[in-house]
């Protein structure tokens, strides 16, 4: 019997993950993924703008240059009216968002929504 080489079990996942995440500067501290925290707002439940469908693999990660702390989503496609909502809702919270291929969660198939809570002076 030959296995494939893309099955994983969840935990062998995880901790690929995980590595992949420190590999690109990111320590996982929660899976909380709602944005709205970075900046001291509550989550507002299912009329939250983190219930998205571009939410998915979202956990929550400190940076490891600077210790920040930062938002992950790692979503495998968006639609320009749906990422345009959410960054939207993000600015308007005070947010600061990046986007990048460089995604810890499946490489090459996910990208990455990254939200920082904007700087302060």
């Amino acid at each position: 019997m030959q296995i494939s080489k893309f099955a994983h079990t969840s935990n062998n996942t995880t901790i690929e993950h995980r590595d992949r995440a420190l590999d690109r500067g990111l320590r996982q501290t929660s899976t909380g993924s709602c944005p709205r925290r970075l900046v001291g707002r509550a989550h507002l439940e299912e009329k939250c703008w983190c219930c998205s469908r571009l939410n998915d693999h979202g956990r929550r990660y400190r940076a490891t240059r600077d210790d920040r702390p930062v938002v992950l989503w790692e979503p495998y496609n968006a639609y320009g009216e749906e990422l345009a909502a959410v960054l939207a809702a993000a600015a308007a919270d005070g947010l600061r968002v990046s986007l990048t291929g460089a995604s810890p969660w499946n490489p090459g198939s996910t990208f990455a929504i990254a939200f920082t809570a904007e700087a302060t002076s």
